[in-house]
């Protein structure tokens, strides 16, 4: 029994001293200096370096300093606007093309009216021969032919009419698009964006809906408003 006590008293004056071995180890360790004048503030000593769980403080934290993005440095930002609608207005092109719509309409106009007298002049001359004679009824059949020739030229002029519309409206766009993406390109431009016209001073039922709602551009400072210039270009 005496041995086994000796035994314990041996292990426990050995833990003892690797104890006090670790706290002595510890006291001997220097403390970070404090930073000297014209180091960095809080720098540690060059001897030590922060320990790998502390974190640097996020831009949440009151005190912290955001410092800015170098990526929108390196990638600077030059937006403008076109009011489309008004250089389509203003394009020579435009008007030169509606000058030669208005007169094939005019053509056919000329036209559907000679159909148009033709038929009144056959009613005029069915209202006073009898309905059973032979006359009648060729009068009719010609009264009918003309009819139906009319309906199919006002129906055929008004789809030829629409697509030579959206024929052209694509070609004038196509030009105006090209015209925009080189001036953008010669001036440095990021973005170009489609401005709108000025809203209705006196718009009608749910026409005000409309106008608010395909409005693409909200506010664009006058400066970035390049309508003009593409104007001049295109009409050069």
């Amino acid at each position: 029994m005496k041995t086994t006590g000796v035994i314990i008293g041996i292990i426990i004056i050995g833990i003892i001293g690797c104890y006090s071995a670790i706290i002595a180890q510890d006291d001997a360790t220097p403390l970070p200096r404090p930073a000297t004048a014209g180091s960095p503030v809080g720098a540690l000593d060059s001897e030590h370096t922060a320990p790998p769980d502390v974190k640097t403080p996020s831009a949440d934290t009151p005190g912290t300093e955001i410092k800015p993005n170098p990526n929108i440095a390196a990638f600077p930002f030059k937006v403008g606007v076109v009011n489309i609608a008004e250089v389509f207005d203003k394009y020579s092109k435009t008007k030169e093309y509606e000058r030669i719509l208005q007169k094939e309409k005019e053509r056919e106009e000329l036209l559907i009216n000679e159909i148009k007298m033709k038929i009144k002049k056959l009613r005029e001359e069915i209202d006073v021969l009898s309905p059973g004679s032979e006359l009648y009824r060729e009068k009719s059949e010609e009264l009918a032919k003309e009819q139906a020739r009319y309906e199919y030229r006002a129906k055929t002029w008004n789809e030829h009419i629409k697509n030579k519309v959206n024929e052209q409206t694509l070609k004038l766009y196509k030009e105006i698009r090209e015209t925009i993406t080189k001036y953008a390109v010669d001036n440095g431009y990021t973005f170009i964006f489609k401005s709108d016209p000025t809203l209705s001073a006196t718009p009608q039922g749910d026409d005000v809906t409309q106008q608010i709602s395909i409005r693409t551009v909200l506010y664009a400072p006058r400066e970035t408003d390049i309508t003009e210039d593409i104007i001049k270009i295109l009409n050069k």
